[in-house]
């Protein structure tokens, strides 16, 4: 091959080669990640904020599997490479077919999506519409896309990373690298020198004077005068906790434990039911280290968000799976709890929630009832989720095996402990809301949907409980009460929501059937039966008034979309799933009827 044919050839390679695969391959990045910098108002290490970003951008912190400091640097180093490259994922079909876009594509690159006209009108649409009105899901991804170009250029631009310090006011914000006078600090010149020589060396792909720049990059910052600056102790943590990821550990011990115990639970072995414990035991301290580890780098109690009251979740249903493991000693227990608990650590990690750490409104930090309610009410949750998925395995059993009599008793009494001690702790965790809502706003109730929808579903457990204990019969003008003020009540309520759709009618129609069943049926299959449908309106608290209504005070993130689907979803497949369960037990004319 001819020295000409070869430098053509080389040529063809590296323009058919994409930037990605000249990305250099082994740099140390490990100096470069611990230094502090200014994001989202707190102070976290420099391999959180390029996790955060590149999770915004591209959907997944290592993407194309490799390590987000890497994707930060490049794209502040060589912003005119990445500018045509595809980085900004739209899987959704319904918005690709909407902007015209190809329906084989899903991931665009940003001068793609700034020059897209039909994209720019519906990004100018959402931006100036009215305030206070809810964005539908197109104009909600269109948001977020949005979103993803204003964050990728700003780093592009290089204006993300603020390492270099305040040094007098500890609220003010920090200057970006490489800034120097009037915009800079004079005393921050060895840091811009060191952060350009830091560039120069991967721009080159060469190691040894990256390692060493790196290292003067970062004894030139802790140098600099800060008037707050995180200890090494904390950001260490930090870094501990993104590299360990205790919560993925935690779901995959508990997913064990689940096993152990189903697997317990069918073949009556004992040194499984022995392994299934200690699995949840272990994945319950795992959890617990998790939060530890969040709750020191926050300051705060994890339970700002969605993704965090998840965390709260699994751990209430494991912190009351073992007190009732030490009270019961029932198979069933560890395997109901590693089983939700393990579901909901998955859903935290899988789910496209909010996973980083987030400063919160000062006014909900300034009390202590925040640490006191937001625990109470998740393992009140907990223990409530809990008794769903018993109430499940109740169903089927009085269904499928009725002669199983003392099966049957054994599932009822354990479904009646969990609904008991969950309408205790959910009596309780609205009781410290309402000492939260008047420490922080000044009022003990104000009628916000989250405070409506809780009462609601504390109001049908305490009639599960009332009913269960009231063993004699009402005369009959009590039915008749009922039913006419159940009447009027949704008579009510349909004209205050006209005019009504045929969806909007059959939920009154679901509404008005179950005042009825609340207050009249009794029996385990009844208890069993009211018990799921309760939980629902747990779930409308917890998850509907955010991603359903999306209005309200409270501090879990609001949204729209997909979570609406889901719960469209799954909640079609439970009522199907009830109603073929009741259909068999009315079927059979067992001695314990629904009535």
């Amino acid at each position: 091959m001819t020295p000409l044919v070869a430098i053509l050839t080389a040529m063809t390679w590296l323009a058919s080669e994409s930037p990605a695969d000249r990305l250099p391959q082994y740099m140390d990045l490990d100096t470069l990640r611990g230094i502090t910098v200014l994001h989202d108002g707190r102070w976290p290490p420099l391999d959180t904020l390029a996790r955060d970003v590149v999770e915004s951008v591209t959907g997944r912190a290592f993407f194309q599997g490799r390590d987000p400091v890497l994707w930060l640097l490049a794209w502040t180093f060589d912003p005119d490479v990445w500018r045509k490259e595809p980085l900004i994922p739209i899987r959704n079909a319904e918005l690709r077919a909407e902007l015209g876009l190809p329906a084989d594509k899903m991931v665009f690159s940003i001068e793609e999506l700034l020059l897209h006209e039909r994209f720019q009108s519906l990004v100018h649409q959402v931006t100036y519409m009215e305030g206070g009105k809810k964005l539908d899901p197109l104009q909600a991804k269109v948001r977020d896309i949005s979103e993803k170009l204003h964050l990728l250029n700003s780093v592009f631009l290089g204006q993300v990373i603020r390492a270099v310090p305040h040094p007098e006011d500890g609220t003010a914000a920090w200057k970006l690298l490489g800034l120097g006078p009037p915009h800079g600090r004079p005393d921050a010149e060895p840091a811009n020198a060191a952060w350009m020589e830091l560039r120069r060396a991967f721009l080159a792909g060469d190691a040894a004077p990256f390692a060493t720049a790196s290292s003067r990059l970062r004894a030139a910052l802790d140098d600099l005068p800060a008037a707050y600056r995180p200890t090494p102790e904390l950001i260490a943590t930090e870094l501990s906790y993104n590299r360990l990821r205790p919560f993925r550990l935690a779901w995959i011990v508990m997913a064990a434990g689940a096993i152990f115990a189903a697997l317990a639970t069918l073949t009556g072995n004992n040194r499984l039911g022995v392994l299934a414990a200690i699995a949840l035991v272990a994945g319950f301290a795992v959890l617990t280290w998790g939060l530890w580890l969040r709750w020191t780098i926050a300051g705060r109690i994890p339970a700002a968000n969605m993704f965090e009251s998840l965390l709260f979740l699994s751990w209430g249903m494991g912190a009351f799976a073992i007190l009732s493991m030490l009270l019961i000693r029932d198979r069933v227990v560890p395997l109901t709890a590693s089983f939700m608990g393990a579901l909901a650590l998955l859903l935290a990690e899988n789910l496209p929630l909010d996973h980083y750490i987030r400063p919160i409104a000062p006014v909900l930090m300034d009390t202590v009832w925040m640490s006191i309610h937001v625990p109470i009410i998740m393992v009140s949750y907990s223990v409530l989720a809990l008794a769903a998925l018993i109430a499940h395995v109740q169903l089927v059993t009085m269904a499928a095996a009725p002669a199983r009599v003392k099966l049957i008793a054994t599932i009822d009494s354990l479904h009646y402990w969990y609904v008991s001690v969950g309408c205790i702790l959910l009596g309780a965790g609205i009781m410290t809301g309402s000492m939260w809502a008047a420490s922080s706003w000044g009022r003990y109730w104000g009628w916000d949907p989250k405070e409506v929808w809780s009462l609601v579903a504390f109001l049908a457990y305490l009639a599960i409980l009332h009913r269960r204990a009231d063993k004699e019969s009402p005369p009959g003008w009590v039915y008749l009460v009922g039913l006419f003020l159940g009447a009027a009540v949704l008579m009510i309520m349909s004209f205050k929501i006209a005019p009504q759709s045929a969806l909007g009618l059959a939920a009154l129609a679901v509404a008005g059937g179950s005042i009825p069943l609340f207050a009249f049926s009794r029996g385990p299959f009844a208890t069993a039966l009211k018990s799921l449908l309760a939980f629902w309106l747990i779930i409308m608290t917890y998850v509907g008034v955010n991603y359903v209504l999306g209005i309200g005070l409270h501090s879990y993130g609001f949204g729209t979309g997909a979570v609406v689907r889901y719960m469209f979803f799954i909640g079609g497949i439970d009522l199907a799933f009830v109603l073929l369960c009741t259909a068999v037990f009315l079927g059979r004319r067992q001695p314990l009827p629904l009535r």
